[in-house]
């Protein structure tokens, strides 16, 4: 069912206690530790800027992130002085636009809400993967001061809190070097082939059939778009989910969920 893959699977979860034991019953206490949800377990981890379906070069890289800078300055929350380019990379991803960063939560609920979050289209498991890290895996403070796009080893970012969507997801961040290719056309392997990450991670498979009572016990646990994206988007896409059933929710919910 699943890919071969250095990282430990620890089991499929059908229900939020089964999942909350997975973790648990592994990690042993351990409180450095990372959540990612994707809603297919067979996706490996590499960052959106490697998923493209063709090489994107160094150059194009850059003009990307200058672009976004220009363009984001009316939406910022925080001032332009306490703002890096590692800053500014980690907004542009928890936006949407392709980066070498990959997402990663502090919360494990919020990674499987991500994981999760849609009816499954077909039959295919999702998967909330767990990076356990040391400090040093941290991004040091000459490397935040450098351009991130130069990084000469993949890192583990806590971002500055500098919007509030970070906030509510208590957003972090890897942050991937160039492996293959050369500067001018970066290339990049999946962090569970990584040879510094691989024997660190770990998964937990949800079946498709276990995605909607999951959603609606997150909700209770309260886990919902409102509270994940706090802005009128998140408030307009929970009144929606709240109302609208998803198919898969129907033999959970009997009335909206307010």
């Amino acid at each position: 069912m699943h890919k071969k893959r250095y990282a430990k699977h620890l089991g499929d979860a059908r229900n939020l206690a089964e999942f909350l034991a997975a973790i648990n019953g592994k990690l042993n206490g351990e409180v450095r530790t990372l959540y990612r949800g994707q809603s297919d377990a067979g996706w490996s981890l590499k960052p959106a800027i490697a998923r493209l379906g063709r090489s994107v070069s160094l150059r194009e890289e850059t003009s990307m992130l200058e672009e976004f800078k220009r363009r984001a300055i009316p939406y910022l929350d925080s001032p332009l002085s306490d703002i890096g380019d590692a800053d500014w990379l980690a907004i542009a991803q928890h936006h949407g636009m392709p980066t070498r960063m990959l997402d990663w939560s502090g919360s494990a609920l919020t990674a499987l809400w991500f994981a999760i979050k849609q009816p499954a289209e077909t039959q295919t498991a999702a998967a909330v993967w767990i990076l356990t890290y040391e400090p040093e895996d941290l991004m040091r403070d000459a490397e935040r001061n450098s351009p991130p796009l130069a990084i000469a080893r993949t890192v583990v970012i806590r971002p500055r809190h500098i919007t509030r969507r970070i906030t509510a997801q208590d957003g972090w961040f890897t942050l991937h070097r160039n492996h293959d290719g050369n500067r001018k056309s970066p290339e990049f392997v999946s962090l569970e082939t990584n040879r510094d990450y691989k024997n660190r991670l770990y998964y937990v498979t949800i079946p498709a059939s276990a995605f909607g009572e999951m959603r609606v016990q997150l909700a209770k646990a309260g886990v919902n778009p409102s509270v994940l994206f706090p802005d009128l988007g998140g408030v307009a896409d929970f009144v929606k989910w709240s109302h609208q059933y998803p198919k898969d929710e129907l033999q959970t919910r009997v009335e909206p969920l307010l």
